[in-house]
């Protein structure tokens, strides 16, 4: 009886191996590319306006990404997105911008719909919540390969 048992956790444990396996590679292959949109952080702080997103493959072939934002005035800065997830259709980040002495830090969750993200943020600094925004992005074709 305990053999059965070991053997029914262990057989578990491997299918929950590969179905994460399969959906980080899910997770990669309706991720990679470029998304661009627009967001707005709590009364108007980072990042609020236009937002451009690339996930790539880092290291270990984790999925990475980086954030572009253009502001109403014009000034652009960049972030760093990591902890990347996409479960049940439902996309989940981490976004660190280091705009100052102290790492604004915007956890980001929303539902993929199509080829869109439309969600919501929270931002801290300090570990003290500065407010929420909401983003939405979308997924650019990908570019015509080179002649």
């Amino acid at each position: 009886m305990r053999v059965k048992i070991a053997s029914s956790v262990l057989l578990l444990c491997a299918a929950t191996a590969l179905a994460v396996g399969a959906d980080s590679s899910e997770s990669a292959r309706v991720l990679l590319g470029t998304w661009s949109g627009k967001a707005n952080g709590p009364d108007g702080g980072p990042p609020t306006r236009d937002i451009t997103v690339v996930f790539s493959r880092g290291e270990k072939n984790q999925l990475k990404g980086k954030i572009e934002v253009k502001t109403p005035t014009g000034v652009e800065y960049s972030g760093e997105v990591s902890e990347i997830a996409l479960v049940k259709r439902v996309f989940s980040a981490t976004v660190t911008f280091k705009l100052g002495e102290s790492p604004t830090v915007a956890a980001v969750t929303g539902p993929l719909t199509g080829r869109k993200i439309s969600g919501t943020f929270s931002v801290t600094t300090n570990a003290q919540k500065i407010g929420d925004g909401t983003f939405s992005v979308t997924k650019e074709p990908a570019a015509a390969p080179s002649k």
